[in-house]
């Protein structure tokens, strides 16, 4: 790296290298057998420099010779956007809780064995249900080094578990899905995996139907999404300053229920995405969005904050919102570990105050509606209707749809006591809102 840097020292005006090794071992079943296991090794450079004021960006996956790389680096930066800011000049300093020993030594056969006493779990509940179910476990080493003088690396841990359940009869399929990502072996949890997914099959086994009219919902933490995403948009930098937010203009007002806070925090102990720096070497933070219903900010990268005169949050992430789009991919605002406050209820009790209304696990179609303004609209997957307090069966064929930001302002009911983990990176507890508009049949 600090040859490939001196080689461009004379060349563009500013340059970053960006470089990512990973093993990997995924572990398949299919079926409730095991199908795969896999070991896999990946390393790749990312380089971005500044040429004449514009961004060029180019990866290799040849570490022997990577003359090509910068190449195509400053080829691109002739047709590339106007950079506007320099690469981070930070001195991060190092985030406990991102690397886990035992997940590193844990053996493909423990996390075999790990994955069969899951299955058997979920067969005693329900023997007639097909069941597929991921393990993969990651030891990552991320380093960054520029021309600004950064140089930084960070040896991070992954356990995933995930699992499909599905259960088919004439004329119907029910498929539910729960999955957990942690930083330390010791924070997975495969029991309450196993818990939800059982307690929504003994939910399922009837079908009823809904009407079609404005009702209230309990979004489980998984659930939450569908109402959340349109926030999670709302609050990137990029769309306030470019206007397409409805939030723009708008810090220091109430546009929330006071109850609501909403955080984007790189910096939390084993969070599933925290990290001393982000993608472009700029140390983590934790940046409040919404704190007791008002407006307080919104999360940058570098080329963000400087077109918005802001400055940056830590949210330069390869993969875009949701991340994941390993080295080959520039930098944008992303999500660290978005946060949620949680409130003082118990889900039962949530649900024992709904006199009519449904229970949404999760939704098809996510993204649908007009997310800019805050709209969803989306058919729901896995979902219960609630009647006096009890859930009394699963509903089909059923839509829902609203806008996230009259919701919680205006119709939101409770917050949960129990936060989760939900799509990886946003912490979250139930949410219940009224006025959801409901079509089923």
């Amino acid at each position: 790296m600090d040859k490939l840097l001196a080689t461009l020292k004379n060349r563009v005006d500013q340059a970053e290298i960006y470089r990512r090794r990973a093993r990997t071992i995924p572990i398949e079943f299919r079926s409730g057998k095991l199908e795969s296991i896999k070991s896999n090794e990946t390393e790749g450079i990312a380089l971005r420099v500044i040429a004449n004021g514009r961004l060029g960006f180019s990866t290799t996956t040849d570490m022997d010779d990577p003359s090509a790389l910068s190449k195509a680096a400053i080829a691109a930066a002739v047709f590339g956007e106007e950079a506007g800011f320099s690469f981070s000049a930070d001195r991060p300093t190092p985030l406990t809780g991102v690397y886990d020993k035992e997940i590193e030594d844990v053996s493909e056969q423990a996390l075999v064995d790990l994955g069969e006493k899951v299955i058997r779990k979920l067969r005693d509940a329900d023997s007639q249900v097909d069941i597929g179910l991921s393990l993969v476990k990651t030891v990552e080493t991320v380093a960054i080094r520029n021309t600004s003088g950064l140089d930084v690396e960070e040896e991070r841990t992954h356990i995933g578990l995930s699992a499909e359940v599905g259960k088919t009869s004439e004329g119907d399929i029910f498929v539910l899905f729960d999955e957990q990502e942690v930083r330390a072996m010791s924070d997975l949890d495969p029991d309450r995996l196993v818990s939800r997914i059982v307690d929504f099959l003994r939910h399922g086994k009837k079908i009823v139907s809904t009407p079609s009219k404005e009702l209230p919902i309990v979004f489980t933490p998984n659930g939450t999404i569908a109402l959340l995403l349109p926030l999670l948009v709302g609050f990137n930098g990029q769309s306030v300053y470019m206007g397409t937010s409805p939030l723009k203009g708008r810090v220091g007002e109430r546009a929330f229920d006071p109850r609501f806070c909403l955080a984007d925090d790189g910096t939390i102990p084993r969070g599933p995405r925290s990290s001393a720096f982000d993608d472009e070497g700029t140390t983590s933070s934790r940046t409040p969005l919404v704190s007791q219903g008002t407006i307080e900010g919104f999360t940058y990268d570098l080329w963000t904050a400087a077109l918005a005169k802001a400055a940056p949050t830590g949210n330069g992430y390869k993969g875009g919102l949701l991340g994941g789009g390993g080295f080959r991919t520039p930098p944008s605002i992303g999500i660290s570990n978005v946060l949620v406050s949680a409130g003082d209820v118990d889900s039962n009790e949530i649900i024992a105050s709904i006199e009519e209304g449904l229970l949404v696990e999760s939704v098809l179609g996510l993204g649908q509606g007009n997310l800019a303004s805050g709209e969803f609209s989306n058919n729901v997957a896995v979902a219960f209707k609630i009647e006096d307090g009890k859930i009394v069966g699963r509903v089909k064929n059923t839509m829902i749809a609203g806008n996230s930001y009259n919701l919680l302002k205006n119709n939101l009911i409770v917050l949960g006591n129990n936060p989760m983990w939900a799509l990886g990176a946003v912490n979250t507890p139930a949410i219940a809102v009224g006025g959801v508009s409901v079509i089923g049949q």
